[in-house]
């Protein structure tokens, strides 16, 4: 099915996430690239996000699980990049910000474990990226971030498409006004 040729694509907004997602699934056809990237792009999603709140907040390798100043600058961050998918949709913004709480959820439970959270994130982002590098070699095919960076923000919802296919008629499907009686 073609890009301006979905049933749903009718507003720009809509319009560009079909493309965007067009443009990922472009460079991602090879079934074990796929593969690597439904378990990659979660642990860097999850990861970058993590690390973004721990390093930002100037909390480093410190175990503190407490509330505080230092979660302004990641709070930030995590607005500035749900902005960045409210430009889609709010249905985009809405998987996003529970995924986002998720991932944030997961720092918190792993700070009251007194786990170390920084090298522990910063690991699984290092031997993530090189699963997405050995996917890449395996497809034969450059990442789709290195011609548009936007498309960092677009694995995330590549990999919610690829596992509930059904996921992306209801992204893109527009809002329909309630009719009153």
């Amino acid at each position: 099915m073609g890009i301006l040729s979905h049933p749903h694509v009718k507003t720009a907004a809509h319009r560009r996430l079909h493309e965007a997602l067009e443009h990922y699934a472009a460079s991602h056809q090879h079934r074990e690239n796929i593969r690597m990237h439904l378990v990659c792009v979660p642990v860097i999603f999850t990861a970058s996000l993590i690390l973004l709140w721990r390093l930002l907040g100037g909390q480093g390798l410190s175990s503190e699980p407490g509330l505080g100043v230092w979660m302004l600058p990641g709070g930030v961050v995590t607005l500035a990049v749900l902005a960045a998918y409210a430009r889609f949709s709010l249905r985009v913004l809405g998987v996003m910000a529970v995924w986002a709480l998720a991932s944030l959820a997961l720092m918190f439970v792993m700070l009251g474990l007194n786990w170390p959270v920084t090298p522990m994130m910063l690991a699984a982002f290092v031997v993530a990226w090189i699963g997405q590098v050995v996917g890449h070699r395996i497809e034969g095919r450059k990442p789709a971030f290195l011609d548009d960076l936007r498309q960092l923000l677009i694995g995330p919802l590549f990999v919610l498409v690829e596992l509930f296919p059904a996921m992306r008629d209801w992204l893109l499907k527009q809002d329909e006004p309630t009719e009153r009686s």
